[in-house]
């Protein structure tokens, strides 16, 4: 990925500038003139490389704060302007702030800055952590690996290799994890109530079986007769009873009649008139008594026929009884059905709270798989022989051949000088600069090892800090040794820096009145 342009407007101290980077190819140094202050310091030079981060990521290197970035002539109206290869173009404004974003002419700007952003990580595939530590070198970036503690190299790491996704997965399955323990604790509680439940119920149980027992043994086989029944049946009995009294009546009334009847003889007179009564008289007496004979037979078989009607074995005042132990039943019963329901909540609580602890337990298991002490140590451990090499390498460039650094699985360093180990807190500042360029150089190509774009230039501003004459002499030989791959710009102070770099192609920057302007090449 390249960047062909930079457009500037009211940044740091650009009023109005813009340089086409796509013109410049290897080593190139950028000069600084401060006409206000008779010196290069304050130029702009920094800006120009702040403006390109700021361009990419909506960050500076410096960590500025909007009223430090923004021009404090014109105060508002701070714009940069990028165009990279593939028709892509940034716009990043401050006062007002937008973000506008282009892709072969057109507008691809999200609804808001962040998703813009995003995307445009996206397209290059990259961030502004790789960026930061990919493409500048010097004063203002502040990684120092060596000063860094085990986490915090492995976080520096996790960062080149681009392992990000293995965390956000981690996060992931924590969020899993502490789901899953919930869900056992939510199972446990809910165990535990119907637990409570169920014994409430064996007790109640136990009190109602012990209570219809008792009722069971007189009452039991009357369970199928309803108390309609019974009441029908006693209501018959009466009306039975009230029938054969009504008969029993009438049968003595008739005797009665029969015995007054057949008391009298064939001499008997009338009691009107005294007279013998007539043989006629006789032949209706007898036919009479023979009538009511007949009737008392037919009263005595209607009697007869009423007593067919057996009573029910219980009456409706006992039916009280068998009424409760029907109450007893249905309670024993609903209970039984009830104590079948906890017992198959708790089951089915056990087994969820089983397949939730068994999931837990999977997601601890990646969770440390996935941690710094799981796959990024792992992974870790397979690139550092090529880490150590790199770092070496540069070493190479930058000192004589009796330094040798080499960080171990815990990314704890072990530094020889001459063969003799040294700790890197003893070292001059000229020893650490060098080593931390190698060691920032080295994590830059670990970047290999993964798809994250490289964007075809380097910054140094300013690395020749304290380095001595044959610091300086090897950081000439690895500028142009990376020169071969990348556009190579560099800002330096160091005047032995400078001679070396004096057949490289040269931007100077020229302040004047407060305005910085730039000036192609030279």
């Amino acid at each position: 990925m390249k960047i062909d342009k930079v457009k500037i407007k009211n940044f740091y101290c650009f009023v109005n500038a813009q340089l086409d980077l796509s013109s410049y190819d290897g080593l190139t140094l950028i000069k600084g003139v401060n006409k206000d202050s008779f010196g290069s310091n304050g130029s702009g030079k920094s800006a120009l490389l702040e403006a390109v981060f700021f361009g990419l990521t909506g960050k500076t290197v410096r960590k500025s704060t909007e009223p430090a970035l923004i021009n404090n002539k014109a105060k508002k109206g701070c714009v940069v302007e990028l165009h990279l290869d593939n028709d892509i173009v940034i716009k990043r404004s401050k006062k007002p702030t937008k973000l506008e974003l282009f892709v072969g002419g057109v507008n691809q700007t999200k609804q808001h800055a962040a998703a813009t952003q995003d995307y445009i990580d996206e397209l290059l595939n990259t961030n502004y952590k790789i960026l930061l530590s990919s493409m500048f070198f010097g004063q203002s970036n502040d990684l120092n690996f060596l000063d860094a503690n085990s986490n915090d190299k492995r976080l520096i790491l996790r960062n080149f290799l681009n392992l990000e996704e293995i965390f956000v997965l981690r996060d992931r399955i924590k969020a899993f994890k502490s789901e899953f323990w919930k869900d056992v604790s939510v199972q446990d509680s809910l165990i535990a109530e119907f637990q409570k439940s169920k014994t409430a119920l064996e007790n109640s149980l136990s009190s109602i079986t012990v209570e219809s027992a008792e009722y069971l043994a007189a009452y039991e086989k009357y369970l199928d007769l309803s108390l309609e029944d019974i009441l029908e049946n006693e209501r018959a009995i009466e009306e039975s009873t009230r029938k054969v009294i009504d008969i029993d009546r009438q049968i003595r009334r008739e005797r009665l009649k029969h015995q007054k009847l057949a008391s009298q003889d064939q001499e008997s007179q009338c009691d009107s008139c005294g007279q013998t009564l007539p043989q006629g008289y006789w032949d209706d007496h007898i036919s009479t008594l023979e009538s009511i004979t007949s009737y008392i037979s037919e009263l005595e078989e209607d009697k007869q026929s009423i007593f067919l009607l057996d009573p029910l074995p219980i009456s409706s005042a006992e039916y009280s009884s068998v009424i409760e132990l029907k109450d007893l039943l249905s309670k024993e019963k609903i209970y039984k059905e009830q104590l079948k329901e906890c017992d198959d909540k708790i089951s089915n609580c056990r087994n969820s709270k089983i397949e939730s602890n068994k999931k837990y337990e999977t997601m601890r298991f990646w969770e440390k798989a996935f941690s710094e002490q799981g796959i990024i140590k792992y992974i870790i451990r397979n690139v550092l022989s090529y880490f150590n090499d790199r770092i070496n390498y540069y070493l190479s460039f930058l000192t004589s051949q009796g330094y040798y650094l080499e960080f171990d699985e815990e990314l704890s360093e072990k530094i020889l000088v001459s063969d003799q180990l040294v700790h890197y807190i003893s070292l001059s500042g000229g020893e650490k600069r060098k080593i931390n360029l190698s060691v920032l150089l080295a994590l830059r190509d670990l970047l290999s090892f993964t798809d994250k774009k490289q964007l075809d230039i380097i910054f140094f501003d300013e690395v020749a800090e304290n380095l001595d004459e044959e610091g300086i002499q090897g950081l000439h030989q690895l500028l142009n040794e990376i020169k071969k791959s990348k556009n190579v710009f560099v800002i330096t102070h160091n005047k032995h820096l400078k001679t070396l770099l004096d057949s490289a192609a040269r931007i100077t920057i020229i302040k004047d009145h407060g305005s910085s302007k730039i000036i192609g090449k030279d």
